[in-house]
């Protein structure tokens, strides 16, 4: 009677570690491409100041475009807050192409839809949080300038 017992409490423990591990995934849908030329680039940042290009993101995606949206989905991903910045990379050059004046030539977006005209999009105000064990999903609807 005493081996069920101990196998109970083996396999109680082993659900509670896995449970307690579980990572978060975060779908972003990204809409409003003006083509399905080139990629879609996602980053997916923890800190503010990487958001604002002082710094790398902790994971980036690059999906295909079809019918103008695209769908990335970061696994293994650990409980906490963060924001996603997404460019529409039409030629392909994975970079953000912008004129001489800075202004963007690409498609560009981020988690909360919070793009002022004149400015880059700021962490506080695109800034999401998410509970481990779970699918978070953000929806972005891309901006073009010109």
């Amino acid at each position: 009677m005493l081996m069920p017992v101990k196998i109970f409490l083996l396999l109680l423990s082993t659900l509670f570690v896995l449970t307690a591990t579980a990572q978060t995934k975060i779908m972003v849908q990204v809409t409003n491409f003006e083509n399905d030329k080139g990629r879609c680039i996602l980053c997916l940042y923890n800190n503010a100041a990487a958001f604002a290009g002082k710094g790398s993101p902790i994971a980036t995606l690059i999906v295909s475009i079809a019918s103008k949206s695209s769908t990335a989905v970061f696994e293994n991903v650990p409980e906490g807050t963060y924001a996603v910045s997404v460019i529409h990379d039409a030629n392909n050059n994975q970079k953000f192409d912008t004129n001489f004046l800075g202004i963007p030539k690409e498609g560009y977006g981020a988690s909360q839809n919070k793009l002022p005209f004149a400015a880059a999009p700021k962490f506080e105000e695109n800034k999401f949080t998410v509970a481990g064990g779970g699918l978070t999903t953000v929806n972005i609807k891309l901006r073009y300038l010109f």
